[in-house]
């Protein structure tokens, strides 16, 4: 009887989203959505206006479906199964006007803190993650999968690679505690003043959700590390070896643009532009072009003087 609306309110699977080419010379930062925006939250029993045919509201559980994204399961509100064996699921956000029901009236209601159901589609995502509550990520992921957001992602500098990076979309798994992350104020005088980066303090952990159009290094479904901090317009995709040399070198944002990481480890990046320096030599301070604006970045060790 009411399979039309079924098919209508469930909608189609969810389309891998498509990597996007950056061009780093006019690279700006993204358009904030999600929570910033008023987005649906998961996890709890909700209100929806829908068009359908019932006198009476929706009364839904918010969830998220490994492959649909956010969802909700429920019914007419005077429906008696709508908690143990709702009638429709609703892909959202969809544009429907939405309530959070009050404690007072979950209460009243009798309705549980997580319906039986729920267990069927796998752990729900964190709100207590670290990814959460930084700053710099605030209204970057996707309305429809909460733990979904766009990453810078490359091979290292297009200058030894010759390869633009790319924005593609990513599934934070987990944080990891991350390096010191250092960068140097009055960079022109002799004495430059190394200053924490706040945000320094987590590496997430993400799984490559597309595959990349002309990248080599990564690949569909890895997992790569990321970043954030104040002076990255993108959340910034990070080796290894990076992480691991970064700890050791400061490094004065670019004047241009305020760009204030690089996209190869700093040992790689002093070999590449002094290709003749003996295998054992270590260079202590260097300047680069930023690989973002094509203005200019200084690196130095932190035991530079």
């Amino acid at each position: 009887m009411f399979d039309w609306l079924r098919k209508i309110f469930r909608g189609p699977p969810a389309a891998p989203r498509p990597s996007e080419p950056v061009n780093i010379a006019k690279a700006t930062p993204v358009v904030k959505t999600g929570e910033a925006a008023g987005a649906i939250p998961w996890g709890c029993w909700v209100w929806l206006d829908l068009p359908w045919q019932f006198q009476e509201r929706f009364l839904g559980f918010t969830y998220v479906d490994r492959d649909a994204g956010l969802s909700a399961k429920g019914g007419p509100a005077s429906a008696a199964e709508t908690v143990e064996m709702p009638s429709f699921t609703v892909r959202l956000p969809g544009g429907f006007p939405f309530s959070v029901l009050t404690a007072e009236e979950v209460s009243e209601r009798g309705l549980p803190v997580a319906p039986p159901w729920l267990t069927h589609y796998g752990p729900q995502p964190d709100p207590d993650a670290p990814w959460r509550k930084d700053p710099q990520l605030q209204g970057l992921f996707h309305e429809s999968h909460p733990n979904d957001l766009q990453v810078m992602v490359h091979d290292g500098e297009p200058r030894r690679t010759q390869r633009t990076p790319e924005m593609c979309w990513v599934r934070v798994l987990r944080a990891e505690p991350g390096p010191a992350r250092r960068v140097l104020v009055d960079s022109d005088q002799a004495s430059a003043a190394p200053v924490d980066i706040p945000s320094g303090a987590w590496v997430y952990v993400a799984r490559l959700l597309n595959a990349p159009h002309q990248l080599r290094d990564v690949h569909q479904g890895e997992e790569l590390c990321f970043i954030t901090g104040p002076g990255l317009s993108h959340p910034l995709h990070v080796t290894k070896q990076y992480l691991q040399e970064r700890a050791s070198w400061l490094i004065a944002p670019c004047g241009k643009c305020g760009w204030s990481e690089a996209f190869d480890p700093p040992s790689v990046m002093a070999r590449f532009r002094f290709p003749d320096m003996p295998p054992d030599a270590e260079v202590k301070t260097f300047s680069a072009f930023c690989p973002v604006c094509g203005g200019v970045q200084l690196l130095a060790h932190e035991d530079v003087n």
